[in-house]
C-alpha cells in the first residue's frame, strides 16, 4: 500500500516506511488574545534590540492554544532579542510517529528581519544539514553574517529600524509589511500582512503539528479556499496552472525522467509557491531546503514533508506577484542577463552523423531565409560521447573549419558536455580528474562507478574548489582546439542507468539505458573495510519514501546514491538537488576566466538560484499537441523559480512532429524566452515542410525585430527579477479570469503573446484584459478598456502567433530583413507609443516607466524604455533611454507629445546606439500633419535645437477642419501621415543618430480620437516579418 492516511498511520505505529497524505484539513482560525513580547530595555544592545523588535512588526505571544491537533513542541522561555531578529528554544512535549525516528529535542527558533518585505523563520538544531549560501548568488549568502548586499533596485536592502554599522545595514524610515504571531505552547506561528483590514494570516501553523525527527520534518499552514497558488516546481502538470488542491502531492526530486511523462517530478527542485488572493494580492513562501521533500496540498491546507535539512523559511510579502519575484531573487539570485546573440533562434537534434550534415543544416536554414543564429550540437560530435574528445567523423581539422565558417557569417557554436566521465585509462580528463581528486566518492571511500553514454564513469563533485577548477582546465584546453561560444549541460540531476552504493565494471558505450554495471546496495556492499565512516542505517532506508515517481521510487535509483559523499562530508542525500547547479555555477565561473565574455550555458537540472548563471529548457518533450500546451506553463512556472532565459525544444524532442504542429510551435517558440528546434526522431528543422518554412521565416524575423525590446525585458528582469514571459496575472493581478489562463502570456510589460495551440484550429478565443490592445501585426483594435474581454483572433497557419501591444506602452523595434542579431542590432530603431483609450497602462510594470506627470480626464499617457550595452561584456554597463508619451486636451483638440530622454543614473556609457529612423503612434485622432514636429536636445533642460520639422511642401488639402498630406506630397527630411483606419500617426526618413545625451522630442495637433472600437474585433495576424 502506498500512501497511508497520517490518521491511519497515527494508529497502527507500526510501518517501516510511511509516505502521508495528509488528513489535517482544519481551516484557518483566528489567533487568541495577546500581549507584546517584553525585552531589557537597559541592557547594552538595548536600542538595537527596540529597533530589530519594531522590524519584526510587535511579536505576540498567543494566551489561547489552538485547537485541531496540536504541535508537539512548546517554546519554553519566550522570545529574547537577538542582533537579527528574535530567538527562542522549543522543547518536545510528546512523541510522533516512532516509525519516522526518535523526535528531535531541543530546537533552535529564530525569527529574522531580513528587510521591510522579508521575513524569515528557521527552526533548527545545530550540526543539521543547511544550504551552502555560498551557492546562491542573492543576497541570502550573506545573511548568516547579517551582511545584505545593496543589490535592491526600488529600495536599499536595509533592516529597518536598526541604525547603519559595518556588518549590517539599517534604515529608519523603513516600516515592515509582516506581522508575526505565536502560541508559546503548544508552539505554532502565524505571519500576517501588517495593517492589512484583513486578519487572515498568511501562513499560520494553528491547528496543526510541527514534527522535526532526523529524516522526517513536517510542518503546515491553513490556506484560504479561494486562493490561488503557483510554483513547487518541476513537474508538468496536466492539471492546469495552478497547483491542484486535492491532495496532490508535489514531489521535489531531480530526476532525469522526460517531460513528456506528466504529474511527476522531473529535472529540478523549486520549493517556492507564490500565493495569489482573491483580491490580487500576493505572497511568497520560499523553504530554503535542498533535501527531497512532498508538499501535501488539500483545499484549506499545505504540508511541506521534508526528508532532513532544516526549517527555514522565507515570507516574501508583495504585496503583488511582480513584487514578489522581486524578493525572491533578491534573495537567490538575479535572472542572468543574457548575451545578445544568445537570443537568436538555434538548432540542435540528438544524432547527426558528420560534420557534412552539421553544414546541410545551416545551409538549410539559410536557403529557406530562416534566421539561424547558433549551431547547437549534441554528442555525437565526441569519440564514443566522452566529453572532450573528437570522434573520427567530426575530425578536429574539420570540426574546426566549421566552427570558423560559423564565426565568419556572425553566427555560433554550442556543444553539449555531460558531467560524466569516463572510467578510462590513458583518457586525460580521467586522469587529471584522479590525480587531483575531483569525483565524489561512494562508501568505500573511491570515486562512485556510474553507466551512462560512454560506459563506466566517474562524477565530479562541482561543489568543491579541486573539481571547480579542473573544469576550468578542461574547457580551456577543449576551447582552444573549438573556440565554443557556450555550453550545453544534460544529464545533470545526475542521471545515471544504475542504482547501487557501490558499482564496478567496464561497459561499453551504449544509449540503450540498461545498466551493465555490478551494483550492490545497503551497508554490506562496503565490504570488510572502515565501517565506522558509513553513514547511518536510515541513509541507505530512509523511513519516509518520498512520492519520487509517483511511486515512491528509491531515492536511489538510477542516480547518485544518496550515500555517497561529497568533497566537505557532507552526503549526497542532501546535495542531490544541488547537483545541476553546483555543475552550472561551476561552468558559468570557468567560461568567464575562459573567454572574459558573458557566459551562454544551457541547464537542464536547477534548483532555486540557477537562473542566475544559466538558461533552462524545458526538458524531452513529445511531438504531441498536448505537449505543446503543457510546454507553455512550463515556461511561465520556470520563470516564477527565477529562470528568465527558459523555453522548450520546437515541435518536440520524441517522436515526430506533423507539418501543421511544427508549424503552431514555431510560430509560438519565436515569443518565448529561449528559442531552440531539438529534436531526436527523423528531421525536424524548421525548413523542412513548407509551411513551417513560412511561417519560421517570418516570426523569427519578428523575433529579430523585437531584440531591442526583449532585450530590454531581460535586463529589466537581471534588475528586478520579473520573469520575461510572464503568466497574465502577474500583469493583472486582480483580474480573477487571468489566474488559470496558460495559453497566453506577457512577453515583458507591453507585449500579450496568444498562439494557436490545438489541431485544426485557424483561431484563437483570446482573453483580453483591461485594456486598449494593437495588434502587433496590423494595428487593429482590441478596445477592452471597460473589462476584460474574449475576443476571435484569426491566425493562418502561416502566419506568426497573434501578438498585442498594452495600450499605454511605448516600444523600440528593429528594421525587417535582418538575418543575425549582429544585423538586427545595427539596423534602424522604430519607436511605437500606443494610447489607451485614456489614462494610462492597466498593467503591473517591471523596471522603468516614467510619466510625463498627473493626467486629466479624458488625457492619455504611455511609457516605456529601451537598455542596451555591448552584448558580450561580463559586468553589463550600458545607456537605458527612458520614453514618455502624452495626449491631452488643447483647446478643442488635443496635443501629444513623444519623448526619448536617458535615464539620469549611470551616465553615458560607450555603447553604439542604432538610429532612430520611425515612429509610430497608435491610438490618436486625426493629426494635423503639419504640426508635426521632431527636434533634439543635447540634454534635459538645455536649448532644444531643431534637427527635423515636418511640413507639408505642397498639395495639402483641409478635411475636418484638420490639415492632413494629400496623394503624392512630400516632406523634407522624410514623410509624417495619418492612417483614420488605424488611427495611428507614422513618421519616417528620421535617419537620427541616437547618442546619449542627447534627447529626442516629437509633438503634434490632432482631435480628440471619438467612437471605440467594438470588442468583437478580429484582428488579422500578419503572414510576414
Amino acid at each position: 500500500m502506498r500512501r497511508l492516511l497520517l490518521c491511519a498511520a497515527l494508529a497502527l505505529g507500526c510501518l517501516a516506511v510511511v509516505s502521508i497524505t495528509g488528513c489535517d484539513t482544519a481551516a484557518a482560525q483566528p489567533w487568541g488574545g495577546a500581549e507584546a513580547l517584553q525585552h531589557n530595555k537597559g541592557e547594552k544592545s538595548g536600542r538595537r534590540v527596540e529597533a530589530v523588535l519594531r522590524g519584526v512588526a510587535s511579536a505576540r505571544r498567543l494566551l489561547s492554544a489552538p485547537s485541531g491537533q496540536s504541535s508537539t513542541y512548546a517554546l519554553t522561555s519566550g522570545l529574547q532579542a537577538t542582533s537579527k531578529g528574535l530567538a527562542g528554544t522549543l522543547a518536545q512535549q510528546r512523541s510522533t510517529q516512532p516509525e519516522l525516528g526518535a523526535d528531535m529535542s531541543p530546537l533552535a527558533l529564530n525569527v529574522e528581519n531580513v528587510d521591510s518585505t522579508t521575513l524569515r523563520v528557521k527552526i533548527g538544531a545545530p550540526g543539521r544539514w543547511e544550504v551552502p549560501r555560498s551557492l546562491l548568488r542573492g543576497t541570502v549568502n550573506t545573511l548568516e553574517a547579517a551582511t545584505l548586499a545593496a543589490e535592491r533596485v526600488h529600495d536599499a536592502l536595509l533592516l529597518p529600524g536598526v541604525p547603519s554599522e559595518p556588518g549590517l545595514r539599517g534604515a529608519d524610515s523603513a516600516d515592515p509589511l509582516y506581522q508575526f504571531n505565536y502560541n508559546a505552547a503548544p508552539f505554532g506561528f502565524g505571519v500576517s500582512r501588517k495593517g492589512s483590514s484583513d486578519t487572515t494570516p498568511l501562513f499560520s501553523t494553528r491547528g496543526s503539528r510541527l514534527v522535526f525527527k532526523d529524516q522526517y520534518i513536517e510542518i503546515s499552514t491553513s490556506l484560504p479556499a479561494s486562493a490561488s497558488l503557483y510554483g513547487l516546481g518541476e513537474s508538468v502538470r496536466t492539471g492546469g496552472f495552478e497547483l491542484p488542491r486535492n491532495g496532490t502531492v508535489q514531489t521535489m526530486w531531480a530526476r532525469d525522467s522526460p517531460a513528456a511523462q506528466p504529474n511527476q517530478n522531473v529535472y529540478s527542485a523549486w520549493p517556492f509557491y507564490l500565493h495569489v488572493q482573491s483580491d490580487g494580492l500576493a505572497h511568497g513562501v520560499l523553504l530554503l531546503n535542498s533535501n527531497g521533500m512532498d508538499v501535501v496540498l488539500a483545499e484549506t491546507q499545505l504540508t511541506f514533508r521534508v526528508v532532513g535539512g532544516v526549517i527555514d523559511l522565507y515570507f516574501l510579502m508583495g504585496p503583488s506577484p511582480l513584487a514578489v519575484m522581486d524578493q525572491l531573487t533578491r534573495l537567490i539570485g538575479r535572472p542572468a542577463l543574457p548575451a545578445y546573440w544568445a537570443l537568436g533562434l538555434m538548432n540542435s537534434k540528438y544524432g547527426y552523423q558528420s560534420v557534412a550534415e552539421y553544414q546541410s543544416i545551416v545551409d538549410g536554414y539559410s536557403n529557406a531565409g530562416i534566421p539561424l543564429e547558433t549551431f547547437v550540437s549534441d554528442s555525437q560530435y565526441m569519440n564514443h560521447d566522452q566529453d572532450f574528445t573528437d570522434d573520427d567523423t567530426f575530425a578536429p581539422e574539420e570540426m574546426q573549419a566549421f566552427v570558423a565558417r560559423l564565426h565568419s557569417k556572425g553566427q555560433r557554436w554550442v556543444p553539449i558536455l555531460d558531467p560524466g566521465i569516463h572510467v578510462k585509462p590513458g583518457y586525460a580528463p580521467y586522469e587529471s580528474g584522479i590525480k587531483q581528486g575531483v569525483f565524489v566518492r561512494d562508501i568505500n571511500e573511491q570515486p562512485f562507478v556510474g553507466q551512462v553514454w560512454p560506459g563506466a564513469v566517474h562524477f565530479p563533485d562541482f561543489a568543491s574548489p579541486q573539481a571547480i577548477a579542473w573544469w576550468q582546465q578542461q574547457l580551456a584546453t577543449l576551447h582552444g582546439g573549438l573556440p565554443f561560444d557556450g555550453l550545453w549541460l544534460d544529464m545533470n540531476e545526475v542521471s545515471s542507468y544504475c542504482t547501487g552504493d557501490v558499482c564496478s565494471g567496464s561497459p561499453p558505450a551504449a544509449n540503450d539505458f540498461v545498466c551493465k554495471l555490478t551494483c550492490q546496495s545497503g551497508p554490506s556492499a562496503a565490504g570488510n573495510g572502515n565501517r565506522s565512516s558509513l553513514p547511518a542505517a536510515g541513509i541507505f532506508n530512509p523511513p519516509y519514501a518520498i512520492g519520487n515517481g509517483q511511486t515512491n521510487l528509491a531515492i536511489s535509483t538510477k542516480t547518485l546514491p544518496v550515500t555517497k559523499r561529497h568533497w566537505n562530508g557532507a552526503l549526497e542525500y542532501d546535495m542531490h538537488n544541488l547537483y545541476g547547479h553546483t555543475m552550472a555555477t561551476a561552468t558559468h565561473a570557468a567560461l568567464q576566466a575562459v573567454n572574459g565574455k558573458r557566459p551562454f550555458i544551457l541547464t537542464r537540472s536547477t534548483w532555486l538560484g540557477t537562473g542566475a548563471v544559466a538558461a533552462h529548457w524545458t526538458g524531452d518533450t513529445a511531438s504531441r499537441w498536448e505537449d505543446f500546451r503543457w510546454s507553455i506553463q512550463s515556461i511561465l512556472e520556470g520563470g516564477m523559480a527565477g529562470i528568465s532565459f527558459i523555453g522548450a525544444d520546437i515541435c518536440g524532442f520524441m517522436d515526430y512532429p506533423t507539418e501543421e504542429l511544427c508549424a503552431r510551435w514555431a510560430a509560438a517558440g519565436a515569443w518565448e524566452p529561449y528559442a531552440r528546434a531539438h529534436h531526436a526522431n527523423g528531421f525536424a528543422e524548421l525548413f523542412r515542410w513548407p509551411a513551417v518554412a513560412t511561417v519560421a521565416k517570418a516570426s523569427f524575423g519578428w523575433r529579430l525585430r523585437m531584440l531591442p525590446y526583449t532585450y530590454t525585458a531581460f535586463h529589466d528582469a537581471s534588475a528586478s527579477g520579473c520573469p520575461v514571459a510572464r503568466p497574465l496575472f502577474m500583469a493583472f493581478p486582480s483580474d480573477a479570469t487571468t489566474r488559470s489562463n496558460n495559453r497566453q502570456w506577457m512577453l515583458g510589460n507591453a507585449l500579450m503573446v496568444a498562439p494557436v495551440l490545438d489541431q485544426g484550429a485557424t483561431a484563437v478565443r483570446a482573453y483580453f484584459p483591461r485594456g486598449t490592445w494593437y495588434s502587433l501585426y496590423d494595428r487593429s483594435t482590441i478596445d477592452a478598456s471597460a473589462g476584460g474581454v474574449t475576443s476571435s483572433v484569426t491566425a493562418a497557419l502561416t502566419s506568426p502567433a497573434p501578438v498585442f501591444v498594452l495600450g499605454g506602452s511605448v516600444i523600440a523595434l528593429g528594421a525587417q530583413g535582418s538575418n543575425l542579431t549582429s544585423q538586427a542590432r545595427a539596423a534602424g530603431l522604430t519607436l511605437l507609443a500606443a494610447f489607451p483609450r485614456s489614462g494610462a497602462s492597466p498593467a503591473a510594470q517591471c523596471g522603468t516607466c516614467r510619466s510625463s506627470g498627473a493626467l486629466s480626464s479624458g488625457d492619455a499617457s504611455a511609457c516605456g524604455h529601451m537598455y542596451l550595452d555591448n552584448g558580450e561584456e561580463l559586468a553589463a554597463s550600458g545607456n537605458q533611454l527612458d520614453f514618455s508619451a502624452q495626449l491631452q486636451a488643447a483647446g478643442s483638440g488635443m496635443r501629444g507629445s513623444l519623448s526619448a530622454t536617458w535615464a539620469a543614473s549611470g551616465g553615458c556609457a560607450k555603447v553604439a546606439w542604432p538610429r532612430l529612423t520611425s515612429v509610430v503612434i497608435l491610438g490618436v485622432g486625426p493629426v494635423d500633419v503639419p504640426t508635426v514636429s521632431v527636434t533634439v536636445s543635447p540634454a534635459a533642460g538645455s536649448t532644444a535645437q531643431p534637427v527635423q520639422s515636418f511640413a507639408a511642401m505642397a498639395g495639402s488639402a483641409m478635411q475636418n477642419g484638420m490639415a492632413a498630406l494629400a496623394a503624392g506630397a512630400q516632406v523634407k527630411f522624410g514623410a509624417a501621415s495619418y492612417d483614420a483606419a488605424t488611427h495611428s500617426l507614422t513618421i519616417t526618413g528620421l535617419n537620427h543618430q541616437l547618442a546619449c545625451p542627447e534627447e529626442v522630442h516629437i509633438t503634434w495637433d490632432c482631435e480628440p480620437l471619438s467612437g471605440a472600437v467594438p470588442a468583437s474585433a478580429t484582428p488579422q495576424a500578419a503572414t510576414a516579418g
